[in-house]
């Protein structure tokens, strides 16, 4: 007998499919529930990419990266971070490959992240998730180890629109997608946020209180706050929407002096917030006031006697119960204030004429070497001979006549000086650095005496013309070098620094030089 599926009664049939709508729209609702309440981990303009849950996060970093088993933590427990401030700016015509050049030569320096400044033009943010992006997929393939790199904002308010409250309704929006990605640099469980000056922002007259609360409203976890305000210590510790500190300008003497932990400093590593120490290896901008590059900005902070070791050893001397959190290099990537310790790529803002030829992997390699110190434990020195030497190429004296824009602003604080920082292994004696500097046929040879077992920072004064330096002990010479010449005149003024870096495997047994 033929029984019918369906009761022939005309309610029957719209009922079940009723039924069964409801059936799907309640399980749609759990599994969205389920997974945040709606709000994306990653922006959906990022096409198939555009849900990520955290279920689906990569594996913590310290299962891959080579961390040192006597690695130190910050005073919370945390896992110390080193990152370097990166200019978006600078990288309109960046592909697929820039972006994974520049993150494996982040990954390889030892960097836990870069800091994204980000200013207001689309491709800016259009190249942000793409970093993000090609980062999230670099997490899931890490490379045995390195550390996976992370990224964060640093939101750019000298250029920013921050007056009215839309302003921040559409920035908010935008950032909050892209934050949601599993590439995003956390601290304490928070998406790490940075903001460089802006600290009064109207935002339609609801400050950053607004702001933040917009943003987290828009977020899956919360935001850590860490912006680089200039405003006195006492102001920054006290606002309740800072959640770290950060002190820019920590990274250079700002008058003529040689670098220290500054009253700045000790403010903040006293407070009970978690505090971002600044490190950078120099400071040099040369723009002018016409032209297409018209920035008004000319000047140098005293950058010539070791400060990138110096600073670094202030922050590896500090005790764990009062070391920084978080290590910020600046920068990876700003050519136009000289102070990028990345090789020049994408678009550079004018600054040619004092970037070309100025070669900066001792500064990229010094990052990483200083980082394995002061984040994983790792020892001062290994089984070769390492040098590192940077210097200006012309006297501070030299007058360029050709250049439009005029003596930088405190050229008188450099100091004409090579400066070294050299790693020498343990169990060999008297060892000694030589660098002949000089005119030809007049050059002058100074010998250096280096210590055994430690890293020697050192400087010694230059003369225009040729640089050679050799490195010998009791057992002979390990290497003998040519470096950069140094010029006695210029066209235009350059005080940023060229760099070399040199190795040399230890050889025990006593040879013939």
């Amino acid at each position: 007998m033929h029984v019918p599926l369906l009761p022939k009664h005309p309610i029957v049939r719209p009922l079940v499919t009723f039924l069964f709508l409801s059936l799907m729209a309640y399980s749609l609702l759990a599994h969205w529930q389920q997974h945040g309440g709606g709000k994306p981990m990653f922006d959906e303009s990022l096409e198939e990419n555009a849900f990520v849950h955290e279920a689906d996060r990569p594996k913590p970093d310290t299962q891959v990266a080579a961390t040192h088993p006597d690695a130190p933590t910050t005073p919370s427990g945390n896992k110390r971070l080193v990152v370097a401030h990166f200019m978006l700016g600078n990288t309109y015509p960046f592909t697929k490959l820039d972006w994974e050049e520049t993150f494996d030569m982040a990954e390889e320096s030892g960097l836990d992240g870069l800091i994204l400044n980000l200013g207001r033009e689309d491709w800016q943010f259009r190249q942000a998730r793409s970093a993000y992006l090609i980062a999230q997929q670099r997490a899931y393939k890490p490379i045995i180890g390195r550390t996976p790199i992370r990224l964060a904002f640093s939101l750019d308010l000298n250029v920013m629109h921050s007056s009215q409250w839309d302003d921040a309704v559409q920035l908010t929006t935008k950032i909050a997608g892209i934050m949601g990605s599993p590439a995003q640099l956390m601290y304490d469980g928070k998406a790490l946020l940075s903001a460089f000056d802006g600290h009064n922002a109207a935002w339609g007259f609801n400050g950053w209180r607004g702001f933040m609360k917009e943003l987290n409203s828009k977020m899956r976890y919360p935001v850590s706050f860490w912006p680089a305000w200039f405003q006195p210590p006492d102001r920054l510790i006290s606002n309740e929407l800072v959640d770290g500190l950060f002190h820019w300008n920590g990274g250079w003497p700002m008058t003529n002096r040689h670098i220290s932990l500054s009253t700045e400093d000790m403010a903040f590593i006293a407070s009970d917030k978690p505090y971002m120490a600044a490190v950078s290896p120099l400071f040099f901008t040369h723009y002018g006031k016409t032209g297409e590059f018209a920035f008004d900005k000319n000047w140098i902070y005293r950058s010539d006697d070791l400060l990138y070791p110096s600073r670094w050893a202030s922050i590896l001397a500090m005790t764990a119960a009062r070391a920084p959190e978080i290590v910020q290099v600046i920068s990876w990537n700003d050519y136009g204030e000289s102070h990028n310790i990345a090789p020049v790529l994408g678009a550079e803002p004018g600054s040619q004429s004092w970037t070309r030829g100025m070669d900066h992997v001792a500064f990229r390699e010094m990052t990483g070497y200083f980082t394995r110190r002061w984040r994983d434990g790792a020892p001062e020195v290994e089984d070769e001979i390492v040098v590192w030497m940077w210097y200006r190429t012309h006297p501070k004296g030299v007058h360029a006549g050709n250049d439009t824009v005029g003596k930088p602003d405190h050229a008188n604080w450099a100091l004409d000086l090579i400066n070294a920082l050299i790693l020498v292994p343990e169990g060999l004696e008297d060892v000694e650095l030589f660098v002949t500097n000089g005119p030809r046929g007049h050059p002058s040879k100074k010998g250096k005496p280096l210590e055994a077992g430690r890293s020697n920072a050192l400087n010694v004064p230059f003369l225009p013309g040729s640089v050679h330096f050799e490195i010998k002990s009791s057992i002979g010479t390990h290497m003998r070098h040519t470096a950069h010449e140094i010029h006695s005149t210029a066209d235009t003024y350059n005080f940023n620094m060229w760099s070399g870096s040199w190795r040399s495997k230890v050889r025990r047994s006593k040879t013939k030089d």
